[in-house]
């Protein structure tokens, strides 16, 4: 099934512009989940990184998969959205499957490196792991013969008090989102099976959590790279891969809904796609700025003082 089967043949050149816009956007989306995983990897260590973020991003993808499978593959969901769009289809792309497919697999992985690492940091295997036991911040090894320096090594005691009280779990606040969202997913299902929705209602519903965690999970990480004055242990090589996906993926929609199939509509019809792009956008944006600008200076410091740092390469 094609989401644009009707019009295929009729528009070669903006189905041309719509494929390229989706091969981007997923590479550049899909791309943008490695700098993290190979970050852990190399400092074998998950702090600095906030377990919100981690923990939500499972559910959040997810949450998108469900719609843009259920919405593409679903007679049922696909029959009731043409009769209320004047019989278009889901602006719904193979690009969009194959990204939210790969994305929770990823997601799940890195959670794995969550659950990996901290259990080598406590348990048996603790005395192997070096990074673990090394303070993020590092302190500059002429303070302790140099009492000039005893500002500097006060405010990265306090840095690294803040990271090794870090726990590997969700905050309350996010235990408390996650609980409601899936009872929502899980009372708006029951409400289908008994006739009170549709299930493209659901189906909805479901991406409309996806848009809520993208909220949710951004918003512990900034506050963490706040406290710590640094955005180490946040790839921020993920966030511009992020940046041109959004870009990408919003373009493919416009062009797929307007261009091809004539339903400006349909952009608004797809509100995980048009939200995530919006929201990528938004908070790419503060995690550039605080890399970049607020704390350019103390990354450097970090880099010079030998500590382990964001690498990407």
């Amino acid at each position: 099934m094609e989401t644009l089967i009707s019009s295929h043949k009729e528009h070669p050149l903006w189905n041309a512009v719509v494929s390229f816009c989706g091969v981007v956007y997923f590479l550049a989306w899909s791309y943008s989940f490695y700098p993290q995983l190979i970050l852990n990897y190399k400092r074998k260590s998950t702090k600095g990184l906030s377990p919100d973020f981690i923990y939500l991003n499972p559910l959040g993808f997810l949450a998108l998969s469900i719609w843009s499978w259920g919405a593409y593959f679903s007679p049922i969901a696909r029959e009731q959205y043409k009769d209320r769009h004047q019989g278009h289809l889901p602006q719904i792309s193979k690009s969009d499957l194959a990204f939210s497919l790969h994305a929770v697999i990823i997601s799940f992985i890195t959670l794995g490196q969550v659950w990996w690492y901290s259990r080598k940091s406590t348990g048996r295997y603790s005395r192997s792991t070096e990074y673990e036991h090394e303070p993020l911040i590092q302190q500059n090894h002429q303070s302790y013969n140099d009492d000039t320096n005893g500002n500097n090594d006060n405010e990265n005691s306090k840095l690294n008090t803040i990271i090794s009280n870090q726990q590997n779990k969700p905050s309350r606040f996010g235990q408390i989102a996650l609980m409601a969202l899936f009872l929502s997913a899980v009372t708006s299902a029951i409400l289908v099976w008994l006739g009170k929705l549709q299930f493209l209602d659901w189906l909805y519903l479901v991406s409309s959590i996806k848009l809520i965690i993208s909220i949710i999970k951004y918003i512990p990480q900034i506050i963490l790279n706040w406290k710590l004055r640094s955005s180490k242990g946040f790839a921020i090589g993920g966030i511009i891969c992020d940046l041109i996906g959004s870009f990408f993926s919003f373009g493919q929609l416009v062009i797929s809904s307007i261009f091809i199939e004539g339903d400006a509509g349909g952009i608004i019809a797809n509100p995980a796609k048009l939200g995530l792009s919006f929201l990528s956008v938004f908070f790419d944006t503060i995690f550039i700025v605080q890399k970049y600008w607020l704390f350019r200076n103390h990354d450097k410091e970090d880099e010079r003082e030998g500590g382990p740092g964001d690498e990407e390469e």
